[in-house]
Order: C-alpha cells, then sequence, then structure tokens
C-alpha cells in the first residue's frame, strides 16, 4: 500500500480516536517519563549512597592503619624512655635485654597483637629480634626507617617491608647519656588475622597487593574465601596505584561495589594497594522491588486516563455530530432555517458560522440569478477591455528598447519585437524559421558545447539572468543582459520560455575605460612620489660628484673614475626628467580629428628619416574620412613617436606597413615592420625607455604614447609575427 494511501486512511479515523489516541500517547510518554525518571534518581541516589559507603569504608581502612601506627610509637616511644633499656642498648648487651623486655612482649602480644619488638644497633645493622632471638646481627641497610631514625631525635613510622613481609612499624631513638644508643622498633603485621577483624566489624572484603611495577600487583592477603580479587581477574590497564577509583558493577563483578586505593609508606610512596569489596545485592532487590512498584502504578494510570479520555471524547464527538447532519442538510439545499443557537464556547461559534454561512449561500445564491441575467452584457465588455490591453501591450513592447522574445521547448523562436532586428540585423523570418537559430546564435551553443544557457529554465524551471556576448549579423559584437522567465503548464512542465535582453555593451565599454584611466592615474601618482623622492639624493651625488672631479688635477690617476662617476650621475638624471615628463598629468582638448589625414601629416614629418634609411612605407587607409574624438597635439605627438621607433629599429632598405580599418565601432590602426633584435623581454617591455644607443633619445617617450591612447580611452599591443615580424596595434573609439 503507497504512503500516501496510508496516511489518507489514517486521517480518515474517526474524531473520538483522534481525541483518544494522542491524549493515550501523551498518557503513556508521561507515565514511561515519570517511571524512568524516577528509577534513574533513586539508582542514583542509591549509587551516591554506595559511593559514600565504600569511600567510608577506605577512609575507616587506612584510620585503622593509623591508629595501629599510633600504637606501636607509643609503646616504641614507653620502651626508648626505660632507662634500663637504654644501658644494655649502650652497654651492647643483649641478653639482659632480652631478659628485661621478653615478658613485656608476651603481654604486649597478648593484648595488642604486637608480633615485632626488634632493637638496632648504629650504623644501621640488627642487635636484637624479642620475637625471634635467633635472628640477629645482620646489616638492614635496606630499612630505611631505621636509618631515618638514627639521624635526629624524631620517632618514625608507617609501612614497610622487611624480612616477615609487610608490616606497620614505628621507629625511636633510644639515648643513653645524650648519646644515640640505637633504635627500637615495635611492628604490627600486616596479615589475615588483621583483615579479618575489620571484615566482620563492617561486613566487607579486604585484599591487599603489593605493587611490583606497572599492571603487575601479587596479592599479599585477603578475606576472600575463594581468593580470588578484582585486581588480578579484571585488571584495568588505564589504572594508576597511586590514583583512587572507585567501580560499581565492573564487568565480571556485577553484584558487587569496589574501591581501589594506594596503601603509602612513611615517605608517601605507594607500596601496595587496597581493593575493598562491598555487597550489593541488597541495593539490587531494592532497585527490583521499586521498578515492579513503579510499573504496577503506571499501569493503573493508564487505565485510568483511558476511561477518563474515552468520556471526555464521546461527550465532545456527540454535539459535532449533531451540527455535521445540520451542515449536510445546508449542503444538500434542504435548510433554509437558521440552526438553533448553542452556548457561547467553540461549539456555539461554530453554529453561529454555519448559520452565517447559510446566510451567505442565500446572498451569493440570489446575487448569482442576478449575474445570471446581465452575464452576457458583462462578457462584452470584458471582450473589449481585454482587446484594448492586448494593443496598448503590443505598442509597448514593440517601441520598448530592449529585445523581448519568447522561445518554445523545440527551439521555435515564437516571438521577437522589431528591436531585435534593429539591433542585431536578422530579419523575423531568418529567425522563426530556424528551431536551431536561438541555441546556435543567441546562447552561444556549439557543438563543442553540452548544454545550452538556457537549460537551467528548461531542466529546472527557475528564472535565469546572465551576460552574454552575441554577434550580429554583420559581425559586431555586442555585450546583453538576458533575463529569461520560463511558463510552466499545470502539470510542471516548461512549455515556453519568455525574456527580455538588453544591451550593454556601451556601458561595458565606459567602465573598461574607467579602469584604465584609473590604473594610469594611481600609476602615475605613485611613480611621481618615487621619482620626486629619487632626485634629492640624485642631485647631492650629481653635485659631490663634480665638486670632486673639479678639485683633482687633469693627470691624477682617480681622475677618470671622477668623471665616470659624474657621467653615470648626468646619465640618471636624464633618465629621471624623462620619467617625470612621462608620467607628467595630461589635459586633453578633445576635438573630431581625421585619422588618415593626422597620420599621413605624421609620416611627411619623418620623410627625411625616412629617406635616409631607404624605408619603402606603404599605406592602406578607407577611403572615407574615419574621424575620431582626440587631443589633435597630442595624438600626433603619439604615433610620431611609435613610427620613429619602427623606423630606427628596422633594418635599412625594408618595408614599413601603415594601415588603418574601422572594426565594431573601434579604429584599428597596424604599424608592421621587421626587427630582429628585439627579444621577448624587448617586447614586454616595449613601452619602458631603454638607453643602449645614441638613438634611444628619439624613442625615449614610448611610455607617454602609450598614456596618450589610454587616456583618448584606446588600448595599444605589441605582439611578434612570422619572419622577425613586429606589430604594433591601436584601437580608438570611433566618434559615433
Amino acid at each position: 500500500m503507497p504512503m500516501s494511501e496510508l496516511l489518507f486512511k489514517v486521517r480518515g479515523i474517526s474524531l473520538k480516536w483522534k481525541i483518544l489516541i494522542p491524549f493515550l500517547t501523551l498518557a503513556f510518554l508521561g507515565t514511561a517519563s515519570l517511571t524512568f525518571v524516577g528509577l534513574n534518581s533513586q539508582n542514583g541516589l542509591l549509587r551516591k549512597e554506595e559511593l559514600k559507603e565504600i569511600r567510608t569504608l577506605y577512609r575507616i581502612f587506612l584510620a585503622a592503619l593509623d591508629q595501629k601506627l599510633e600504637q606501636t610509637l607509643v609503646l616504641a616511644g614507653g620502651l626508648a624512655a626505660d632507662p634500663v633499656v637504654g644501658k644494655c642498648l649502650a652497654e651492647r648487651d643483649a641478653e639482659g635485654l632480652y631478659r628485661h623486655l621478653f615478658p613485656v612482649y608476651k603481654r604486649w602480644k597478648r593484648d595488642f597483637d604486637i608480633r615485632q619488638l626488634h632493637f638496632q644497633v648504629p650504623p644501621g645493622k640488627s642487635f636484637l629480634r624479642v620475637h625471634n632471638q635467633a635472628l640477629r646481627r645482620e646489616l638492614i641497610s635496606y630499612r630505611n626507617m631505621v636509618l631515618e631514625a638514627m639521624k635526629g631525635p624524631r620517632a618514625v613510622g608507617g609501612l614497610e617491608w622487611g624480612l616477615t613481609g609487610l608490616s606497620i612499624r614505628g621507629v625511636v631513638p633510644v639515648f643513653w647519656k645524650g648519646a644515640l644508643a640505637g633504635t627500637v622498633e615495635v611492628g604490627h603485621p600486616f596479615d589475615l588475622r588483621f583483615m579479618q577483624g575489620l571484615k566482620r566489624k563492617w561486613n566487607a572484603d579486604f585484599s591487599v597487593h603489593e605493587v611490583k611495577g606497572p599492571r603487575d600487583y601479587r596479592l599479599l592477603v585477603t578475606t576472600r574465601g575463594d581468593g580470588r580479587t578484582m585486581l588480578q581477574q579484571s585488571p584495568d590497564p588505564s589504572y594508576r596505584p597511586d590514583k583512587t577509583r572507585i567501580l560499581i558493577s565492573p564487568p565480571g563483578w556485577s553484584l558487587f561495589s569496589v574501591i581501589l586505593g594506594p596503601l603509602r609508606d612513611y615517605r608517601g610512596d605507594v607500596v601496595a594497594v587496597v581493593e575493598i569489596c562491598l555487597d550489593r545485592s541488597g541495593v539490587l532487590k531494592r532497585l527490583s522491588r521499586a521498578r515492579v512498584l513503579m510499573a504496577v502504578v503506571g499501569g493503573g494510570s493508564l487505565l485510568l486516563s483511558f476511561l477518563f479520555t474515552w468520556v471526555v471524547a464521546a461527550l465532545f464527538v456527540r454535539p459535532i455530530k449533531e451540527i455535521v447532519g445540520e451542515a449536510e442538510e445546508i449542503a444538500q439545499g434542504k435548510r433554509e432555517s437558521l440552526i438553533e443557537q448553542r452556548p457561547p464556547d467553540e461549539i456555539g461559534a461554530l453554529t453561529q458560522a454555519l448559520n452565517t454561512l447559510l446566510e451567505s449561500l442565500n446572498q451569493k445564491q440570489r446575487e448569482v440569478e442576478h449575474y445570471a441575467r446581465t452575464l452576457e452584457a458583462r462578457v462584452k465588455q470584458r471582450t473589449a477591455d481585454l482587446v484594448a490591453s492586448e494593443e496598448k501591450y503590443r505598442a509597448l513592447v514593440e517601441n520598448l528598447p530592449l529585445i523581448v522574445y519568447r522561445v518554445l521547448r523545440d527551439g521555435t523562436t515564437e516571438f521577437i519585437n522589431p528591436y531585435f532586428t534593429e539591433k542585431l540585423g536578422y530579419t523575423t523570418e531568418e529567425v522563426v524559421g530556424d528551431r536551431k537559430f536561438w541555441k546556435e546564435k543567441i546562447c552561444g551553443k556549439s557543438q563543442s558545447e553540452k548544454s545550452s544557457a538556457l537549460e537551467p529554465c528548461w531542466e529546472e524551471g527557475r528564472e535565469m539572468q546572465t551576460e552574454r556576448e552575441v554577434r550580429s549579423k554583420d559581425g559586431r559584437l555586442l555585450t546583453f543582459i538576458d533575463y529569461a522567465i520560463p511558463h510552466r503548464e499545470p502539470d510542471g512542465r516548461v512549455s515556453w520560455v519568455e525574456g527580455i535582453m538588453m544591451d550593454i555593451t556601451e556601458l561595458k565599454r565606459l567602465q573598461e575605460r574607467a579602469l584604465r584611466t584609473e590604473e594610469m592615474r594611481i600609476l602615475g601618482e605613485v611613480s611621481a612620489r618615487f621619482a620626486h623622492e629619487i632626485r634629492n639624493p640624485l642631485v647631492a651625488a650629481g653635485g659631490f660628484a663634480r665638486r670632486l672631479r673639479d678639485a683633482l688635477p687633469e693627470d691624477h690617476p682617480q681622475r677618470k673614475f671622477a668623471d665616470i662617476i659624474v657621467e653615470e650621475v648626468a646619465r640618471l638624471e636624464e633618465i629621471l626628467r624623462i620619467c617625470l615628463a612621462s608620467i607628467k598629468p595630461l589635459t586633453l582638448n578633445l576635438t573630431p580629428v581625421d585619422m588618415g589625414r593626422l597620420l599621413r601629416a605624421v609620416h611627411e614629418e619623418l620623410n627625411e628619416q625616412i629617406g635616409h634609411r631607404r624605408i619603402d612605407l606603404m599605406e592602406s587607409f578607407p577611403k572615407a574620412a574615419v574621424v575620431v574624438m582626440a587631443d589633435e597635439v597630442l595624438m600626433a605627438r603619439a604615433f610620431e613617436n611609435l613610427l620613429k621607433q619602427a623606423v630606427l629599429a628596422m633594418p635599412e632598405g625594408d618595408r614599413l606597413v601603415l594601415q588603418m580599418a574601422v572594426e565594431e565601432g573601434r579604429v584599428v590602426i597596424d604599424i608592421r615592420y621587421r626587427a630582429g633584435n628585439l627579444s621577448e623581454e624587448d617586447l614586454e617591455q616595449f613601452f619602458f625607455p631603454r638607453f643602449t644607443s645614441e638613438a634611444g633619445a628619439e624613442v625615449l617617450d614610448l611610455p607617454l604614447s602609450k598614456m596618450i591612447i589610454h587616456r583618448h580611452g584606446g588600448k595599444i599591443e605589441v605582439s611578434r609575427e612570422e619572419e622577425s615580424g613586429i606589430l604594433v596595434r591601436v584601437e580608438l573609439p570611433a566618434k559615433s
């Protein structure tokens, strides 16, 4: 079944279900959301409670260690203050010390679970182990706490490794008659009995792991009956032993909460990790009971919502059914009297609207009857108005200075206005009779192009605005702005494209001319600034060079170098003078100028040089006068410089061709000659001043020639032709 048909059937269900379904959906979503939020809230509270409880266990564990540490320090401090202990230790009387302290050790072992009572003497040697008299006299330089206690009068305590493993130890120095006699150490074992006491008291499992390296832990003691610990069975590569980490239901330990905490020695280095594992089965049971309770409450709420919504929908739909029946009577024309007014609620507003509709229908029926009696007269009036409008539109289109056209889908040009023929020269018969005319002549479509410029209109049905160049029948290249509008049929298909084309050829030329003028103005200002800045140090250098030369005798060996400096500075001053003359602002006095007459006058002035070099000058000018708006003096100066350059650069006895023609509203003047000694770099820098020969002084005004041509709105280009030929082409706007 299509989706549109399914949606139509869904929209066709009764109003009662349209009310019930959204309300029930909202009730379900609300109940589910509240249940979800409640469960999440309870889960969050329980999680916070678990985190707090397991952090408390870790703090209790550390507090138990601190308590044992304080106990060892107090007991060790009491022994250190005993004069008998100090005397025996100073006299190295091991037997007397053992007899004196063995009863004390037995009482401490029974009352305080003290397992280690050890005496050391400088410089770090074991003297007596009361708990194991057989071990003595070995060096214990690996015991940092003992060495630290021997350095000063303060006691040292904390976790440390020894022969009996990791223990809670307190070491206190013993002095006799003001001198250090040794140290006394009291130790409490870090063993299973200590851990089981914590388990019985706090109902949690405690495990201690030795830190042997990164991610390498060895189990020392655990209260778990199966001996399994999470740190050994499920190690986390990212865990760092110096950080505390809490895990709630980690993988493989879903019924437990685990905290991993560092255990540090007296210097603060991590020597072991404690793992405290707390059973959370009670928490999970509480969560399960909460889920069941919320599911029951949610289901009851949904049932009550359904019953309440059903009653409301039934009460709401009944008056609507009555109004629908009355509306059907109005539609069938069976009812003319107004519907009984209801209370002023939405149903009452609907009743009032139907009464208004009924009155309006009666009024419209009377109006239709009136229009039927006067229809024929109105049709005649409308027809006359349409004919008049069409005549006005046709007159407006035919007299607009714009090209108006209509092109069909198959390429047929259905309509063009007379301005098309006036501007481009093609007759109506030539345009309308050729289906390819618009694509090939107007849109620029050729065999190499894949699509016409009007494709967006045909394929996408959107308006198009573009700028294009169109060649007229007589070969002129014109620029138009084309705005095309597609016409859509009711089925969405584009049947034709209408548009207008506005000629902007002259506007483009004016823009180009304005840009060139602005570029030349800025370049002139920059060049003038640099030239003036260069002139001051150059004048100073020239003056001092002349004074230096004049101060030297004629026969002085350095005189020729001074002459070279003076000559080169003079040459630079001449170059600077020429540059300043080239960038001097020009003021044009425009008058109509016959270019043929001007060119003949210029080459007549050069007849002496042309004859001296035996140059064969060939002219080709139109018979009719070619007039441009120009400053005659400056224009003559520009062409005089160009012809001088050609005469001086070409071989003697060669041919110089001077041609002039009018193309697309432009006057084109070509100067052709051979100059084999001009390199590509010379062509690129053709209008730059050159001073490589004596004749160079006569062609220094070439930059000025280019400026004069540009100021008149023209352009000048130099290119190489075959057989070392040079073409200088000048284009000027013809007088309109």
